[in-house]
């Protein structure tokens, strides 16, 4: 996969550099910048430079003149547009007026020095040039500033690059044919970490948006006519329109998982394919680490987790949150012993094999563990935490523990991707019900008192 995205890298010829330089130059403009993924080409060109794609003098070259000519013309249009333009359309594209006033006060209190080093913070690097030029600083100067900057950066983040295409070759070399799946889980841990920092620095506008959905003129209208499904207290609640919207969808899924696999249809194609692949990438290394990974949704270690869970509970005296506990986990887990026992799956099979599963296959318990485990502890610690930042990264971490778990039990060969997958979708069904049965029950009994 990696040589062919290489080689269409390559097909690209010198028009690999226009897109670059278009890239980087957008980025540069107030609007553009905040969605552009311009410091990511960099780094994803520097890499491509080391693989003999593209030329590293001349890319930087590129990526130098892209960001002066880019800030130049953002300069030129903050000069003639103004401040209030940005403060007027930016909340358009989710730039808030906080973070304009923050760049503002940045620019006042460094001036030249705010210029150099804007290229280095994203939010400065699409916005410091546009209030430079509102602010009327002169040209000259600007351009001194930022030129250096813009060389500086590029210089340095292409070499960055350039130093990861070597690290991996090393790693290639070291970790052998399972290079891609290590990579896949560096892109995955990437991105959950990219989720995260997203949501924790966007709480605000999160929040604002969800509001001007929930006063839609449908959603009143919605609330007026069903009042009681929408309200915060009381029966039947918002809660249980969550919940059972929740339980339809992921019911939804699992039922088209599951007939597909009955049915012999396309997705069990695409599993013996994927199934086959992990089995031809699997190494001694990565098998040990995949089976510690697996190992954290065992049956050993989230009983364990259960108990210790159950005894905190206990001593606090969190008797409907033990309720809940008891449903999702014994509970969850016999649900899928008898789904197992109804589908009879079997797992997936190599002649080759030193690794050895018993059971059916349909779906995957380790991954439906994982599942109602995780998931069950990220809701209790959005109750029991009213930081928006916690809130974010306990919901960040249960779905990555839930996706390593489901990758880790397809790379040896335990289950399907179907397995996984419809764990995942009968584990949050579950769930859901069980979270909704008990908070219904919970205001039941408050509405009696």
């Amino acid at each position: 996969m990696f040589e062919h995205l290489v080689n269409f890298i390559g097909n690209l010829g010198h028009w690999g550099y226009l897109v670059i330089f278009l890239v980087v130059a957008l980025e540069c403009q107030a609007i553009f910048g905040l969605v552009m993924p311009g410091e990511s080409l960099v780094l994803v060109g520097g890499f491509f430079a080391e693989q003999g794609v593209l030329e590293l003098p001349v890319l930087i070259m590129v990526i130098s003149l892209a960001a002066i000519v880019g800030d130049s013309i953002g300069f030129q249009l903050g000069r003639k547009l103004g401040r209030g333009w940005l403060a007027q359309y930016g909340p358009r594209f989710g730039l808030s007026h906080e973070h304009l006033d923050r760049v503002d006060e940045f620019f006042i209190k460094h001036g030249g020095k705010a210029v150099f080093s804007s290229h280095f913070l994203h939010l400065l690097r699409s916005l410091m040039p546009f209030v430079a030029g509102s602010r009327r600083m002169a040209y000259l100067k600007f351009l001194s500033y930022n030129a250096a900057g813009c060389i500086v950066w590029a210089s340095l983040f292409t070499v960055l690059g350039y130093l990861a295409g070597k690290s991996w070759r090393i790693a290639a070399k070291w970790i052998g044919g399972a290079s891609e799946i290590v990579g896949g889980v560096l892109v995955l841990f990437i991105l959950v970490v990219v989720l995260w920092r997203y949501l924790k620095r966007h709480e605000t506008d999160i929040k604002r948006r969800w509001q001007s959905v929930a006063n839609h003129p449908r959603m009143a209208a919605l609330r007026k006519a069903f009042g009681k499904c929408f309200s915060r207290h009381g029966l039947p609640g918002r809660h249980l329109t969550i919940g059972i919207l929740i339980i339809i969808g992921a019911s939804w899924l699992f039922g088209s998982i599951a007939q597909d696999v009955m049915a012999d249809g396309p997705l069990t194609i695409i599993d013996q394919n994927l199934a086959l692949w992990f089995h031809q990438h699997q190494t001694a290394g990565l098998t040990t680490m995949m089976q510690i990974v697996s190992s954290l949704a065992s049956t050993r270690w989230v009983t364990g987790i259960a108990l210790l869970v159950g005894l905190v509970l206990c001593w606090k005296q969190y008797w409907y949150r033990l309720l809940a506990l008891l449903l999702v986990l014994p509970c969850g887990m016999t649900l899928n012993v008898l789904l197992k026992n109804t589908f009879h799956r079997h797992r997936p099979s190599f002649a080759d094999s030193s690794l050895l599963f018993h059971g059916y296959s349909f779906p995957s318990g380790h991954t439906m563990a994982a599942t109602l485990l995780y998931g069950l502890l990220a809701v209790f610690v959005v109750i029991a935490l009213k930081k928006w930042c916690w809130r974010a990264a306990a919901t960040v971490c249960a779905l990555s523990m839930i996706l390593l778990v489901a990758l880790s039990r397809m790379y040896l060969g335990a289950h399907y991707l179907s397995d996984v997958l419809a764990a995942i979708a009968v584990g949050l069904a579950w769930l859901a019900l069980s979270l909704t049965v008990v908070e219904s029950l919970r205001r039941k009994c408050a509405c009696r008192k």
